[in-house]
């Protein structure tokens, strides 16, 4: 139900914005910013505090329920600072949902077996996706239908039925503490081998300490272009390309469509592949999908171009998100709080760099930039791997 109420808002926000709320793409940007970073402060406090408490369904349902009553007000909500508000206190806090869904899962679950709870995690992703091969057509039947209040009702009445769902799930009521030991203990003799089986517990954690600002960094470059993407997008097809909703739909739909084989592949071979090297490939191909999207020149050429996105989508929120968990064992919240913010923290830029790109210079050169920022984030995470490859050199001189 969250990847149903998700699928259905996300790619018509924007349209929202520019057609019914009247905003020009500086404003729209502005806005997206600001639920941007709502989003980030209100999943850092909510990691933290459920890592410390080892709880994690309460805030799962408390950002539910803000969700929905957030999306409700859309439906009515039509002046520019009264949705700002909106955006701040209700949209942005909502979207603390999607990084607990992840964290309550796999706390839940407790899979002491890192290749199992990697494939665990894969799969709820994967369960997320499948909403989005057919959310994106229906949301756009809805809107012909009901008009933005119609879908952004529907969206709120799916956020609420999750608040609903989550309710009735047991939660296993072990302190922070208890959590930590459960999901530590495997780690601490294998989560190295979660990495690369060669790699000592000492280098692991001197790696792991140096590794995840660059990861970070690079997932929110990866992060910015992605939301970027998802703003401009709809607006590209419809008012560049001269395409319809339904070009929209296919488009979404078919990223999603194909993601979800590659998502559940990659959550079975987890542990045996080498993350930084696979999340190094997924910027590289990030990088040729901008550059295509640049060069296209009719809109159902789109279309096939999201194989593209689907394998950047795919590898990152499986094994980026898995990976940033093996570097911190035993704060699982934190760690899937870290991996979400660092895409939200893209998206706080993403809003206005945008709207003043397309403002100024028009959509393809937005999409160039983003291909240019792609090249950036492929830079780090190469640098990432090297490191971790002479990490494990120096392990194998040690052993010698």
């Amino acid at each position: 139900m969250l990847g149903v109420a998700l699928s259905f808002t996300a790619p018509y926000l924007s349209l929202f914005g520019i057609e019914e709320a009247s905003m020009s793409p500086l404003r729209l940007g502005v806005f997206m910013t600001l639920v941007s970073a709502s989003g980030v402060c209100a999943s850092t406090a909510a990691g933290r505090w459920s890592d410390r408490r080892g709880r994690h369904r309460g805030l799962l349902i408390a950002s539910l329920v803000v969700a929905m009553l957030g999306y409700a007000s859309l439906g009515f909500v039509r002046g520019y600072t009264a949705l700002m508000v909106v955006g701040a206190v209700l949209l942005g806090p909502g979207a603390a949902a999607l990084s607990q869904i992840f964290a309550f899962g796999r706390a839940a679950l407790r899979i002491e077996d890192p290749a199992q709870s990697e494939f665990a995690s894969a799969t709820l992703r994967t369960l997320l996706s499948a909403a989005w091969v057919f959310g994106p057509a229906v949301g756009a039947l809805v809107l012909a239908q009901t008009g933005f209040k119609g879908l952004f009702a529907f969206a709120a009445a799916s956020f609420g039925a999750s608040a609903v769902i989550a309710l009735r799930i047991a939660e296993t009521h072990a302190g922070s503490q208890d959590e930590a030991a459960v999901v530590a203990a495997p780690a601490a003799g294998s989560a190295p081998s979660a990495i690369n089986a060669d790699i000592s517990n000492q280098a692991f954690a001197a790696y792991a300490r140096h590794a995840i600002p660059r990861i970070l960094i690079a997932l929110g470059l990866i992060g910015l272009t992605a939301n970027a993407t998802m703003i401009l997008l709809p607006l590209y097809l419809l008012h560049a390309l001269h395409g319809t909703r339904l070009t929209v739909s296919a488009a979404l739909g078919m990223g999603a469509l194909l993601e979800i084989p590659m998502m559940l592949w990659l959550g079975g071979m987890s542990s045996r592949l080498r993350k930084p090297r696979w999340l190094g490939a997924s910027a590289a191909v990030h990088a040729a999908y901008f550059l295509a999207l640049a060069a296209v020149s009719h809109a159902w050429a789109v279309v096939p171009l999201q194989a593209l996105s689907a394998t950047v989508v795919a590898i990152t929120s499986c094994l980026g998100m898995t990976y940033i968990q093996d570097l911190m064992p035993g704060e699982t919240g934190a760690a899937t709080a870290l991996f979400f913010n660092a895409s939200r923290v893209g998206s706080i830029l993403s809003g206005v760099l945008s709207g003043t790109i397309v403002g100024a210079f028009g959509y393809r050169a937005a999409f160039l930039l983003c291909a240019a920022l792609a090249v950036c984030a492929f830079a780090l995470l190469s640098f990432d791997g090297l490191r971790f490859k002479r990490a494990n050199a120096r392990a194998a001189v040690r052993r010698a």
